[in-house]
């Protein structure tokens, strides 16, 4: 007998979810990236003006290049150690099937996705000075709890995990992100 609605999935809950390409997650985190230059831009030439008597490089060109290689590589890293830690707790939390490692990067950059749109909305159609709100404690508490919520939906879809366990995992995520985010915006 045939069920009287259609089903929303062929793929059972016990089948591990497809491989991720890692073309998107190499292309992501060059979006994610370059996103967080755009966002981060005014406040680096901010900090090598207010800084140009300590410079400690042989010129200022020389400073600007090196925190905009830091800013590409703590994007980077950031990312990962998200993904990694985000799939320990997931692990630990909702127990069973969990994310594997690139999985879990692909969809903590898939929840950065917001935050690359603002910033390329606000780059449009913005003086670049609109930037700053970007660094404000309740905008990056709120991209944090949207790319938990993403985080969350995907590994839902994925694996049809508990919603009161998954509920759990998101209230922890926003927690930590919003403790780690507020912390490294007073920092």
């Amino acid at each position: 007998m045939t069920p009287a609605f259609p089903s929303t999935s062929n793929r059972s809950a016990t089948e591990t979810p497809p491989k991720i390409n890692p073309v998107w997650i190499i292309c992501l985190l060059l979006a994610y990236t370059a996103a967080t230059q755009y966002a981060v831009a005014s406040g680096i030439d901010r900090l090598v003006a207010d800084n140009a008597e300590y410079n400690q490089f042989s010129s200022q060109e020389v400073l600007v290049t090196f925190l905009r290689v830091g800013v590409v590589v703590w994007s980077f890293l950031a990312s990962f150690l998200q993904a990694l830690v985000l799939r320990l707790v997931y692990r630990g939390i909702v127990r069973g099937q969990s994310p594997t490692l690139r999985t879990s990067w692909f969809w903590v950059l898939l929840g950065q996705i917001p935050f690359m749109l603002t910033v390329l909305v606000m780059g449009l159609f913005m003086q670049p000075e609109a930037l700053g709100v970007l660094g404000q404690a309740w905008i990056r508490i709120l991209f944090g709890a949207v790319a938990a919520a993403i985080y969350i939906a995907l590994a839902k879809k994925a694996f049809a995990a508990a919603n009161s366990r998954l509920a759990i995992l998101f209230v922890i995520i926003t927690v930590v992100n919003s403790v780690l985010l507020v912390s490294t915006a007073t920092a």
